[in-house]
């Protein structure tokens, strides 16, 4: 059923998706605990009580395409440690379905000493990445200044979506599994700290 909007016409009943998203911070827990949510910014803050990890956000954003909506899960941690002398992001290459696919790390443009912080993160971050599952786009950011990461993935996983076949939105599960492999990213991360 639709709600009236007030023009005559009809529209999609609003459905929030905070719900979801606490389902998904659980998949975290533990090592993990909600330090704090906030429903109306669809963002819940992960906290690691032994403190010997960095914090993890995650959070819904909303995006609209012609035929798809979707309050995409989006995950995002700064994890100190140590990076070569210049900033630049890495970038992952996927080819095929995830249980097939080749992947492959390489930093988005030139770095000095870039590939020798590859060679040490290439194999952690490629078998981390390998557990989660439709992943829409993976970026990881050195900064020197700030000597830490920035590590920030968007995944169907986890998100909310419809369509023009979908009536209401439909909540896509995001596994333990796929947690792991996000704390296994952040890890990863921060071993590289001296």
């Amino acid at each position: 059923m639709s709600a009236p909007d007030g023009r005559g016409g009809f529209r999609r009943p609003r459905v929030s998706s905070f719900v979801l998203l606490k389902q998904a911070a659980s998949q975290f827990c533990p090592p993990y605990e909600v330090e704090k949510g906030q429903p109306a910014d669809l963002r819940i803050i992960l906290r690691d009580p032994s403190d010997r990890r960095s914090n993890i956000s995650v959070s819904h954003r909303y995006e609209r395409r012609l035929f798809f909506r979707a309050n995409y899960l989006h995950i995002g941690s700064t994890i100190p440690g140590s990076g070569p002398p210049a900033a630049g992001q890495i970038a992952f290459r996927f080819r095929g379905p995830i249980s097939r696919q080749s992947s492959s790390l390489r930093w988005g443009s030139p770095v000095a000493d870039g590939e020798r912080w590859l060679a040490d993160l290439e194999g952690p971050l490629l078998q981390a990445v390998g557990s989660i599952e439709a992943i829409e786009s993976l970026t990881i950011r050195w900064s020197p200044e700030r000597e830490s990461w920035r590590l920030e993935l968007k995944t169907l996983s986890g998100s909310m979506v419809s369509g023009i076949t979908a009536f209401l939105p439909v909540g896509v599960p995001f596994d333990r599994k796929e947690a792991l492999g996000v704390i296994a990213m952040v890890d990863a991360l921060a071993s590289t700290r001296v």
